[in-house]
């Protein structure tokens, strides 16, 4: 080889570098100027049962303070798992079981509890991390609209209609026979929602109550946690109708992780999370996606190498790699679900 050829190859070498330090100082600056907001983390369950302390940093699964704090992460919805269903009317007391665990956790340093969208804004001001509470299904009601008027005054801020089979609001997306969709008390419970500023969560429930959903609320809602049915026919994730869908009443999908939901795939984990991501927001629309991991609402690692939530710069990099804009990824991590609490429960 020639001198000249070994100088051109040298500095090509260098160009290459140069070019991927400048592409990691990009990622960083979009990731840090984001507000990163998980619609759903799972944790509560094992935080509930005294599997874990949120605030230790050897913990294991996937979530704690350390980790949110490395990711970036300004804020996770904490969803509460229903109780047994073969116990009817136990939901109340098993709401406040959890309301209970949940308030613990504004004792540890560096947790806020929020209530209202500003509480978010303000943790991010103060370096702080946020936990909203959310319920994993109407079970909790126990069929009284009376307690979600209480469930509310105990900082309930995010209601999930249904887990994956029937209750008395609607039908889940298990339920794959029936199709039902909103019973009349559901409708009811949507509405009362809307007066209250609770959010409405459509993750788990069947097509048909979406549909209904759609008709019937005056809010945006959120779909905590669910993947594109066209790359992955689960049924827990959404069709591209029902994507299309979201535009009409301003509402979002969070994005999950969970490899149940992601289908199979060659190569990275993180490059079949960017499809699920990029195909949503080419469907919804860009101010439609959001990020609903759905951490330790699963076993076993995330997608490689989305092991947890302090890899989600990883998520940013790939990303911008892949095309996508700055501004479009701003919006998935935090900004347009955030918009939508900020519409519901300001």
């Amino acid at each position: 080889m020639d001198i000249g050829s070994a100088l051109k190859i040298r500095k090509n070498k260098e160009e290459t570098e140069e070019d991927r330090a400048l592409a990691l100082e990009r990622a960083e600056e979009v990731h840090d100027e984001s507000l990163v907001i998980d619609s759903h983390v799972g944790t509560l369950f094992d935080v509930f049962h005294e599997r874990k302390r949120i605030d230790d940093e050897t913990s294991e699964g996937h979530v704690n303070l350390a980790r949110l704090r490395k990711g970036g992460v300004r804020c996770a919805i904490m969803g509460a798992f229903p109780p047994d269903r073969t116990y009817p009317l136990r939901g109340v007391r098993s709401g406040l079981e959890y309301i209970d665990a949940f308030q613990a956790l504004g004792d540890v340093d560096g947790v806020r509890l929020a209530l209202y969208a500003s509480d978010i804004e303000e943790a991010a001001d103060k370096d702080e991390i946020a936990f909203m509470l959310g319920l994993d299904g109407g079970e909790f009601l126990d069929g009284s609209v009376g307690s979600l008027r209480m469930f509310y005054r105990l900082g309930v801020r995010v209601l999930a209609l249904t887990w994956n089979e029937r209750n008395l609001l609607a039908d889940g997306a298990a339920e794959s026979v029936t199709r039902g969709g909103l019973t009349h008390f559901g409708r009811e419970v949507v509405a009362e929602c809307g007066k209250l500023g609770i959010v409405v969560d459509a993750a788990h429930l069947s097509e048909a109550g979406f549909y209904d959903l759609v008709e019937t609320s005056e809010n945006p809602f959120i779909v905590s946690h669910a993947n594109c049915h066209m790359l992955y026919a689960h049924p827990r994730n959404l069709t591209n109708d029902q994507l299309r869908a979201l535009k009409d009443t301003g509402s979002v999908v969070g994005i999950s992780v969970n490899p149940a939901y992601l289908g199979t795939y060659e190569g990275s984990g993180l490059d079949r999370v960017c499809e699920h991501i990029e195909h949503a927001v080419e469907v919804a629309g860009p101010e439609h996606v959001a990020l609903g991991t759905d951490f330790d609402g699963f076993t076993g690692p995330g997608p490689q190498p989305l092991e947890d939530p302090s890899h989600l710069g990883l998520l940013t990099q790939r990303l911008l790699a892949r095309g996508t804009s700055g501004r479009v990824i701003t919006g998935v991590l935090g900004g347009n679900v955030f918009r939508v609490l900020r519409a519901v429960i300001a």
